[in-house]
């Protein structure tokens, strides 16, 4: 099964400082990519907050980056801005699409797009691929795959509980380690300094956040949209996230939800009732900021 991805875009990134221009700016080693292994990574401000991520593809002698359409514009001038005397190059590359995919054989993986890679988040989150969309859809029925929608890949994505960098984290607001950017392999605590480094290692080094990124569920119904008002016992406690049908994402203090699991309590948006709960892929599980004073 395959999901040809309309909302996501691509640009290339090419010239002889290609690399070291990248691992200046973003939060994770460009030195790990290779062919058909991606590198997932973001683009802070210098005050260490989120504005962009993406999927970092190396294709011969220029580096693709599969982010989010909207967002192109955007990522495309804050690069440029970055570029001064580097001999590098960024551009559109509108003729490029953007596809997932489940359940490919390995055997069958040779010739499906122009590029594909396993998705560096999660290896259940499956295949990516970045190619024409008419190279991407004939190698997919050569093998036997199925077409599908967009919305079947994020309800993969929801179920796992993982975050969508466009749709789940604010620019200028969220911060990487809110939403498991280490244990999604976004960020490398090892490479040395980039863009809004500071802020994410004194996160790290702290070992606590205030908020995190929770996996949510209603008994039923559509969950309410983005920014709805999460409570406990009356007090806010969040806000949602990304959603489909009855399971969603949320951003919740941790403390709050701390509370629900010793009392067995349920959260509240709006008319629904939610369970919260800590998504199975999370090995470093967040610990409230103690309160000072």
């Amino acid at each position: 099964m395959y999901a040809v991805l309309p909302k996501r875009g691509v640009i290339s990134v090419s010239g002889n400082d290609r690399f070291d221009f990248l691992q200046g700016l973003v939060s994770n080693d460009v030195r790990q990519l290779a062919e058909h292994r991606a590198v997932y990574a973001a683009l802070l401000s210098p005050q260490g907050k989120f504005l962009h991520d993406f999927f970092l593809i190396k294709s011969g002698d220029v580096i693709l980056i599969d982010s989010d359409k909207a967002q192109l514009p955007a990522l495309l001038q804050r690069l440029a801005m970055y570029i001064l005397r580097s001999k590098v190059m960024v551009e559109a590359m509108p003729q490029i699409s953007v596809a997932a995919a489940w359940r490919i054989a390995e055997s069958g993986n040779q010739g499906i797009g122009e590029q594909y890679f396993s998705d560096p988040r999660l290896p259940a989150l499956g295949w990516r691929m970045v190619g024409t969309a008419a190279a991407i859809e004939k190698a997919c029925a050569a093998a036997g795959m199925e077409p599908s929608d967009e919305k079947a890949c994020d309800r993969t994505r929801l179920n796992l509980g993982v975050p969508d960098g466009a749709r789940d984290m604010i620019p200028g607001k969220s911060l990487l380690l809110e939403f498991g950017f280490e244990d999604l392999h976004g960020v490398d605590f090892a490479k040395g300094c980039y863009v809004g480094q500071e802020v994410t290692a004194r996160s790290k080094h702290r070992g606590q956040v205030r908020r995190f990124i929770y996996r949510v569920r209603a008994a039923s119904g559509n969950l309410p949209p983005p920014g709805t008002p999460v409570t406990l016992e009356g007090a806010i406690a969040g806000e949602m996230r990304s959603s489909l049908d009855n399971v969603g994402l949320a951003l919740l203090r941790v403390e709050a939800v701390q509370k629900a699991d010793a009392g067995d309590m349920e959260f509240h948006c709006g008319h629904m009732a939610l369970k919260a709960s800590l998504p199975q892929w999370v090995t470093h599980p967040p610990k409230a900021l103690a309160v000072e004073g």
